[in-house]
């Protein structure tokens, strides 16, 4: 295998071993597009189902499918534009808020407990090294 190839498969399990404990360790069982949806609404809330989209960087009908998901489980609401009833904007509900607070949280410990392994300056250069990444990844898309 190409040391791309083997750097590819390493990223790839970590984020599947991330999502696996990620949910087991939730209260609410919650995909990765429907967490980055909460944080998204934290951030830039309200939003319509067509900007989520393109933060999310999916396909609308599947935006409109993550935004349903969370509004059946309380934990984001739409509402109509007074204005332009053909708008609809997306928002935080108090118990979307706090699950993605709970979420964040319980990542927050899991990322401490795997950089355990790590010493201080190689989590520095481990930071590094994924900021850099990100930004390339950022240019390729």
């Amino acid at each position: 295998m190409t040391e791309a190839g083997e750097v590819f498969e390493r990223v790839f399990l970590l984020i599947r071993e991330f999502e696996l404990a990620f949910r087991e360790q939730g209260d609410v069982d919650l995909s990765t597009t429907q967490f980055q949806a909460l944080a998204i609404l934290a951030d830039v809330e309200p939003v319509t189902a067509m900007a989520m989209a393109g933060l999310l960087r999916i396909a609308g009908p599947t935006a409109t499918r993550t935004v349903d998901s969370l509004e059946r489980r309380g934990l984001v609401l739409k509402e109509r534009d007074p204005q332009d009833r053909r708008v609809v904007w997306i928002r935080l509900t108090k118990d979307g808020r706090q699950v993605l607070e709970q979420q964040r949280e319980r990542q927050r410990v899991w990322m401490q407990r795997l950089l355990q392994a790590l010493s201080p300056e190689e989590q520095e250069t481990l930071n590094q090294i994924l900021h850099k990444l990100g930004v390339q990844a950022a240019l390729l898309s």
